[in-house]
């Protein structure tokens, strides 16, 4: 029997270099309900970010040393915005995040479990207070 996939109406914003991965990704989410908000690089999530900041409610992005830079300037103009890593690799980056329990998502991935990293990282409520204590901070 096959589980069904979480869903959601939030607003994502989408950074992956990768074309192919990117779109894929974009495909799945929207046929879960989330908003797709798409960027390639850095450059561009901050242009979308700071148009569409109150509506953006997680970041996922690659793991890549640019994707935790972006990660805490945007968290920094807005501190309640979740974050979701992704990657294809298994570098010192990625275990990082794992061991720090951060939201992680390993590439290639299916629907159901972008849909069920998505849910998780919208909803978890260690990330909730971690946020908190950043607007607080």
């Amino acid at each position: 029997m096959q589980t069904s996939s979480p869903r959601g109406s939030e607003t994502v914003l989408l950074v992956d270099a990768e074309p192919e991965p990117r779109k894929l990704a974009i495909f799945m989410l929207q046929r879960q309900g989330y908003t797709i908000l798409e960027a390639r690089n850095g450059v561009e999530a901050m242009t979308l970010f700071e148009k569409h900041n109150s509506e953006v409610a997680l970041l996922l992005t690659e793991v890549r040393r640019r994707g935790w830079q972006l990660a805490a300037k945007l968290q920094e103009l807005h501190p309640k915005l979740r974050v979701l890593y992704m990657s294809d690799s298994e570098g010192a980056e990625v275990r990082s995040v794992v061991e720090q329990g951060m939201p992680f998502l390993k590439k290639p991935f299916t629907m159901h479990e972008i849909a069920e990293a998505v849910h998780q990282a919208l909803n978890d409520p260690r990330e909730k207070a971690m946020a908190a204590g950043r607007s607080s901070a």
